[in-house]
Formats: structure tokens, sequence, C-alpha cells
């Protein structure tokens, strides 16, 4: 039976909510500090798509994320009681007979069948959107309702009496003992986002910030079956009502949403179609992004007490799940990581 340990975790958002969740699984002591604000998990699309289109690739360790990813919101949804995953086709309005013929040559590989639908005669001649060299659908794609997801586990841990509602003070907190407040702690976690800069005990990690913004938009011309992607995404809330995202700016703290973003999200849409449409809303993210795409996981090499979870980036909620179970293995069992994702890689 694995010891019992009394693990802080900071930053109660995707990789701070699923770690929790795991730890929890196996009846350890948690306890979890969060100001009530996220400008990442609460605000993002939530897509999970399994595809990297630029080179027609599958994403990082796709087969092992995309299922396991799926029983765990599944799980979760029981655990919070509230719908989170929403399965979705995604539909690649090609940008070039290049990237059509990419598409043609995968989709015969085995091992894209789970993911590429072999193009048909209706998909060559879609015309629900602009479609000057035809499309492809993408299976086992779907999103979460990222605010749900948020807000549902801010209530789920508050009830369990485990989340402290403020901003982590590192004046009240001895790393090397691993106090916090008077309370002493066998392990704490740093899983802070972009605010990572902030944390001086992981300040050094290359946890970038990248700015994102969305509109949330009405139409009655726009497919709702759907998820149409050439250079946004449209995601289908119901009743009319979409996501479009997102903007990539890098090294931007500045969480205003600007005329520019909106401009440029009208004009990647206008590519699908020219749609008749209102703008019902604006808002923007941040996220924690590294240099090699890679999640940054790992033990601090000075205070072996505390340990980060942070960079999961624009393909958090399909990762998270696996990774966090992977992290948590790490942690209570001493597993190594992969130095694919471990800080040591920094070092």
């Amino acid at each position: 039976m694995t010891n019992r340990k009394n693990i802080l975790i900071i930053g109660a958002g995707l990789a701070g909510s699923s770690i929790a969740h795991r730890l929890i699984q196996q009846n350890q002591n948690v306890k979890i500090i969060d100001k009530g604000e996220n400008f990442a998990t609460s605000v993002a699309a939530g897509m999970v798509n399994p595809m990297v289109f630029r080179r027609m690739n599958k994403s990082w360790r796709l087969d092992e994320f995309i299922f396991e990813a799926k029983a765990f919101y599944s799980e979760l949804e029981e655990t919070l009681k509230t719908k989170l995953l929403h399965e979705i086709t995604i539909r690649r309005l090609f940008s070039s007979e290049q990237e059509r013929k990419s598409w043609l040559e995968k989709q015969s590989f085995s091992e894209f069948e789970n993911y590429l639908t072999p193009i048909s005669a209706e998909d060559e001649k879609y015309e629900c959107a602009k479609n000057n060299f035809g499309s492809g659908r993408v299976k086992n794609a779907f999103w979460i309702d990222s605010s749900k997801f948020y807000d549902s586990n801010l209530a789920y841990f508050k009830e369990k009496g485990i989340l402290l509602k403020e901003t982590f003070s590192t004046d009240d907190f001895n790393p090397e003992e691993g106090i916090y407040k008077g309370e002493k702690y066998d392990q704490i976690v740093f899983c802070c986002g972009y605010l990572n800069k902030e944390i001086p005990f992981f300040s050094s990690l290359p946890v970038q910030q990248t700015k994102g913004q969305l509109l949330t938009l009405k139409s009655n011309q726009i497919p709702d079956n759907e998820s149409l992607n050439r250079k946004c995404f449209v995601l289908p809330l119901g009743n009319g009502t979409f996501k479009v995202g997102a903007t990539y700016e890098w090294n931007n703290t500045n969480l205003e949403v600007t005329t520019e973003g909106r401009n440029l999200l009208l004009q990647n849409l206008s590519v699908l179609g020219d749609f008749k449409l209102e703008v019902l809303d604006q808002n923007s993210g941040i996220r924690p992004t590294t240099p090699d795409r890679r999640p940054i996981m790992g033990q601090h090499p000075e205070f072996s007490k505390l340990h980060v979870f942070n960079g999961l980036g624009t393909k958090g909620y399909m990762t998270a799940p696996t990774l966090s179970r992977e992290f948590v293995t790490f942690l209570i069992d001493g597993k190594a990581l992969n130095l694919e994702v471990s800080n040591e890689r920094f070092n």
C-alpha cells in the first residue's frame, strides 16, 4: 500500500486539478492553493485535435494520450456531476493540393485509421465553406468545456475542504522544510502556468507566456455539426453560437482584448467563408508554452520537496490526463520521468 503523504499543490488550473484528482484517487492528503482567477484553463477553447495539419502528422504521443484523456474526463464528469466532454468531427479544409495529397497518402496507413476518415466524393465537393482543394474529416476529436472544468473543480475541492482560496505567499514558506503557514508538507507542486516566472524556485525554467484571443459569435450560416479548420478553428457551441480562435501572441502578458486580435480572427474566418455573423464576445488567455513544445515536470535541484508541473501549452487538454498520472507515479513511487518532459533537460 502506498504511503500517505501531505502534498500541497499551487494552482488549480488544468495541471494542478489533474494532479489533485490523481492524488485523491491514491488516497493522498491533498491541499490546493488557488486565488480563483485563471487566464488559461478557463478561457481556452478546450479543443482536442489529434492531428498537426501543417505536416499532416499525428500529435506527439497521440495514441497514448487520446484514449486515456477520454476516459479521464468521462470519469471526472461522474465525480464533478457535470458535462465536460463533447465529441466532435473536425473538418479540415485543405490549403493546397499538396496538403490534400498528403492526407490521401496518410489515410492509407494503419497508424492513421483511428484519426483520418478516407476522403469521400462529398468531402471533395463540400459546399458549406470555401473548398478550393477538398476537405477531410478527423475522427476521435473532442472538446472540453474549459470554464466549467475550472469552476466545477474549484467547487469540488472546496466541498472536500482541501481548497485554500488565496495567493501563494513566499514570505510564509520555508522551501527546505516544506512548511507553509505553519503546516508541514512532504511534497509541494507548483502548477502556476504562465505565472511561473513569479515563482523564485522555478523562474529560470523556460515557461513562455503566449497570449491567445478568441471570439464568440452567432451565425445561421456556419455549419454547426462539425468544427471547421483552416487558418483558424470554428467550434460549434450550440444554438447557432461558435468560438473562433485563436491568436498566438508571443511573450505577451497583457490580458486586454484588442481590435487587432478581433480583426485577425475575422480575417482568418473569411478564408472559410463570407458568413453573416454577429460577434457576441471576445476574450483572451495566456498559455504556458515551452521552446520545445514539451511540458516541464520534475524536482527542484536544491530543495527536494519542491516540484514543478507546467508548460502544457496548446495541447494541454489532451496531454494532461496521461502526464498527470506519470507525474504522480514519479512523485509517490519515485519512478523516473522521461527526459523528454523532465526539467533536468534544462539543467
